[in-house]
C-alpha cells in the first residue's frame, strides 16, 4: 500500500486519513509521536456540507489520551489543513454541554462559541479574510524607493509605488472577497 501524503505531523500527534480517496468524508486516524505510534483516536470532517462550511468532529475513546493535548493538536492540525482548501471558510462542531474536555480544546483550538440549546453548544473557526492590501504595500513600497533612488527622485518613485500597490491590493482583496460571497453566500 503507498504512502499518504496527507500526513498531518505536531508534536505530539500525527494524523492520517485511512482512505485517501476520501479525505472529507472518511475519518483520519491520530497517533502519538513516538516510537510506538499508538492509536489515540479519529477526526472527521464526515457530515452536512454547506455554502464554504464544513462539519468537524473528533472521538479519543481511551480515557488514557484524554486530556493530554491530542485532541486540541488534532483540531488545529486540521483546521490549518482545511483552511488551505480555497472553498472552505468555517469548520462546525457539536459539543454536549457537560463535555468540558471537549469543549476546553475545542477553545484553545480557536473555535468559539456560536450559541446552543440547553444540553448541545455549537462552535465553529472562521477562516480569516484576505489582506492583499498590506502585502502589495509593503511591495510597493520598496520597489518604489528602489524606483526613485534610480531614477534620482525618491518621494516621485515611493508615491508611484504605493499608488500602484494600493491599485493592486485592493483588487486582490475585492475578487477575494467576491469568490468568498459566491459560495457562503452575502452577509447582511
Amino acid at each position: 500500500m503507498a504512502q499518504s501524503k496527507n500526513v498531518l505531523k505536531g508534536s505530539k500527534i500525527l494524523v492520517k486519513p485511512s482512505n485517501d480517496e476520501n479525505l472529507w468524508e472518511e475519518p483520519w486516524n491520530i497517533y502519538t509521536n513516538d516510537d510506538d505510534k499508538e492509536l489515540v483516536g479519529q477526526i472527521s470532517f464526515a457530515g452536512d456540507k454547506e455554502k464554504g462550511t464544513v462539519p468537524i468532529s473528533v472521538v479519543i475513546p481511551d480515557i488514557h489520551f484524554r486530556n493530554r493535548g491530542f485532541g486540541t493538536e488534532a483540531l488545529r492540525l486540521m483546521t490549518e489543513w482545511a483552511f488551505y482548501h480555497r472553498n472552505v471558510f468555517e469548520i462546525k462542531t457539536t459539543a454536549e454541554h457537560e463535555n468540558s474536555a471537549y469543549i476546553m480544546a475545542l477553545q484553545k483550538a480557536g473555535f468559539v462559541y456560536r450559541g446552543g440549546t440547553r444540553h448541545i453548544e455549537n462552535y465553529s473557526i472562521i477562516k480569516q479574510k484576505t489582506a492583499w492590501t498590506g502585502i502589495y504595500l509593503i511591495i510597493g513600497i520598496v520597489a518604489g524607493l528602489i524606483m526613485g533612488f534610480l531614477f534620482n527622485n525618491a518621494w516621485a518613485g515611493l508615491g508611484v509605488g504605493i499608488f500602484i500597490a494600493v491599485i493592486l491590493g485592493s483588487s486582490m482583496d475585492f475578487k477575494e472577497r467576491k469568490y468568498r460571497e459566491s459560495v457562503i453566500g452575502k452577509k447582511k
